[in-house]
């Protein structure tokens, strides 16, 4: 099959404009061809700071006021676009997906026989101590992640072979077999059995500073109806703010900051 892009990324965002242009440039620079964006009622300057990604055929960007869009926008993404990529990748605007060990399309394609998903394990930032929003890029501010690393997956997915999320934003359905991680092991749901992120890894800045959590935990989630007691991260959940702030920044790691000069160079450009 003649495909447009060998590697596109489906994400659902609100109000993510102050990291946007970063994550977009990151992940151009690590190979994706191309984004498909759902935006859920964004009401910052989320779409401006999209609009010479959309005029360059990068990104096609669709808006939804629809109660718990995540899953109907993945397989929206799914079956619409199912011919346009030879993989896609499942993400959130807080993480950052590549290869730690050689380049990522190069190792997708070692997988694109073995099966229709790989489960790609997460690694979860801090906050650095930072109180308030820093200047300058998400991957040199927050530098501190967890010791203990997590068993949390999202998914790259072969759309010709891929059904629809498995009622969660982690890990899909597929016409046959499984996914796997990067050691050939099977991985049935959104936890891997042991964390493995050589060849694939997410890293997940998922607090960044008190003042950006503080705001996260409040705006409401995109896998969960409004009604539901859990769409906003304050209630029902157990999450508390003071206590994330000090999580996981166990260990200094500064693997990504060598994409910082040559992101900062293109968001120069586009400025």
């Amino acid at each position: 099959m003649n495909r447009k892009n060998y590697l596109s990324v489906v994400a659902c965002m609100k109000n993510e404009a102050p990291n946007l242009a970063e994550w977009l440039e990151f992940h151009k620079l690590v190979g994706v061809d191309h984004f498909y964006l759902y935006d859920n009622e964004s009401d910052d300057n989320s779409k401006e700071i999209l609009e010479p990604y959309i005029e360059a055929g990068e990104v096609s960007y669709f808006f939804t006021d629809m109660d718990q869009c995540q899953f109907a926008c993945y397989y929206n993404a799914l079956t619409a676009f199912r011919d346009q990529s030879a993989w896609m990748a499942f993400i959130d605007l807080d993480e950052f997906l590549f290869s730690p060990e050689g380049d990522l399309t190069e190792n997708l394609k070692e997988f694109e026989a073995l099966a229709p998903g790989i489960a790609v394990n997460e690694v979860f930032f801090g906050s650095n101590g930072h109180l308030t929003r820093p200047e300058g890029l998400v991957i040199e501010n927050y530098t501190k992640r967890q010791k203990e690393l997590d068993k949390h997956i999202k998914s790259i997915c072969q759309p010709q072979f891929t059904l629809c999320p498995a009622n969660n934003p982690h890990s899909f359905l597929y016409g046959a077999g499984g996914a796997i991680t990067e050691n050939n092991e099977v991985c049935q749901g959104p936890f891997t059995e042991k964390h493995s992120s050589e060849k694939f890894r997410i890293h997940h800045y998922y607090v960044k500073s008190f003042e950006e959590y503080e705001v996260k935990l409040t705006r409401g989630r995109a896998d969960v109806p409004r009604r539901d007691p859990n769409f906003r991260y304050t209630t029902g959940l157990g999450r508390r703010l003071e206590e994330s702030f000090e999580e996981s920044n166990e260990v200094e790691d500064t693997i990504l900051v060598k994409y910082a000069d040559e992101i900062k160079e293109r968001l120069g450009e586009k400025n």
